[in-house]
């Protein structure tokens, strides 16, 4: 699956911020205890943060993915969205940096079945990891770089894959199946 990579403006609006604030209230996944951040990988709504918590207890690699992003200075939002472009299942799009903190939104295709948007959370998850072990990756256009460099170029212009994530995805979907 690809995802663009947004070259322009962060993707950060008065409401994914009120939705990040939302989420960030509804309450942890997996919760470092020594984190006051809570979990890193967050639902943007209560029905996202019920399909992360069963996807985490159904498979052992998603589970890892939200483990070794609460170890790292990334937080993802996960969003299930109606309006995708065409042939994306999925994309990571990065929102804002502060406090030493890096924020990362995934939004995947909410017509999706249970097994599949945890695949594709998956995939997206992997590329918040490919993030998380970037440091310099601090805004959009450092993003957009990092995948120049890393990713396999897609079909259509900025958007890119990496082999890591199409094997992720496809080892969650194993374990859910």
């Amino acid at each position: 699956m690809l995802y663009r990579v947004p070259l322009a403006a962060l993707c950060l609006t008065a409401a994914l911020c009120a939705t990040a604030v939302g989420a960030a209230s509804a309450g942890p996944l997996v919760r470092a205890s020594h984190d006051p951040l809570g979990s890193h990988v967050r639902g943007a709504t209560p029905a996202m943060n019920a399909l992360i918590a069963r996807g985490a207890s159904r498979s052992a690699s998603f589970r890892k993915l939200i483990e070794a992003l609460n170890a790292s200075d990334v937080v993802v939002y996960i969003e299930a969205s109606k309006s995708m472009p065409a042939g994306l299942d999925g994309r990571l799009t990065f929102m804002t940096a502060a406090g030493g903190v890096r924020y990362l939104h995934v939004q995947v295709v909410s017509s999706l079945g249970f097994e599949e948007l945890v695949s594709v959370a998956g995939h997206e998850l992997q590329h918040a990891l490919e993030v998380a072990a970037h440091p310099k990756v601090r805004d959009a256009a450092s993003l957009a770089t990092l995948y120049e460099l890393i990713g396999i170029p897609g079909p259509v212009q900025n958007r890119y894959d990496t082999v890591a994530a199409r094997i992720m995805g496809k080892r969650v979907r194993a374990e859910l199946s």
